[in-house]
């Protein structure tokens, strides 16, 4: 099996034998990228070893005498690689192009909240309209302490969510190791945080735009 027809699952080379780069399929994943198993947990440190003996070599300055093709394929690579570890390099990038992997892709807000987490968004979005109108400054007081609560409430939301990630992560690496895939239940529930994680950010977002005014 040359290096271009490497298993795409476990490993894809970007050089063939004779060291030419070798097109790369659309379908190559980033793991397989890097040579790198499909895991929630990645040795950063290994990853951007990788990462940079990769754009050494493939940096379009050493294809600059070389004919059009090899230039193309040179920035298509590079291109593809920097894409690659932006996404693996961070943990919440990595999980979700993992479940994305598995079970196809997110949308912005994937999962619809809870009645109660909801309740919870629409009133501190209300409060962080009211807030920017008030002109009252007893009024101002008492919306400035429950935007406060506000946040106070979904960082800590916030922090389940990211306790709940690294638990199903572990869940899912060790299927990896055990060489199964990820089990259905872990890829649903991360799948579900994921979804919601925009949600508590862009609210989070609000309510500290709003505190830095009253700053």
């Amino acid at each position: 099996m040359s290096g271009c027809e490497a298993d795409k699952k476990t490993a894809f080379s970007i050089f063939d034998e004779s060291g030419e780069i070798c097109p790369i399929p659309a379908e190559t994943d980033y793991f397989a990228f890097f040579s790198m198993p499909r895991k929630m947990e990645l040795d950063e440190f290994d990853l951007e070893s990788r990462y940079f003996k990769l754009s050494r070599k493939l940096h379009p300055d050493f294809f600059m005498n070389a004919p059009a093709s090899k230039r193309i394929l040179s920035l298509e690579a590079s291109a593809r690689l920097n894409e690659a570890y932006k996404t693996l390099k961070d943990p919440i990038q990595r999980a979700v192009y993992l479940v994305e992997l598995e079970s196809g892709k997110l949308q912005e807000n994937d999962s619809t909240p809870p009645a109660d987490m909801l309740e919870e968004i629409l009133e501190a979005q209300e409060a962080v309209v009211d807030f920017k109108c008030c002109e009252e400054e007893e009024q101002a007081e008492s919306l400035l302490r429950n935007l406060e609560a506000a946040k106070e409430c979904f960082e800590a939301q916030r922090s389940g969510q990211r306790a709940a990630l690294k638990d199903l992560g572990e869940r899912w690496d060790r299927a990896v190791e055990a060489g199964e895939p990820p089990p259905a239940e872990v890829v649903q529930k991360l799948r579900s945080i994921l979804g919601l994680r925009n949600y508590i950010d862009n609210i989070l977002r609000s309510v500290q735009n709003a505190l830095e005014m009253a700053s």
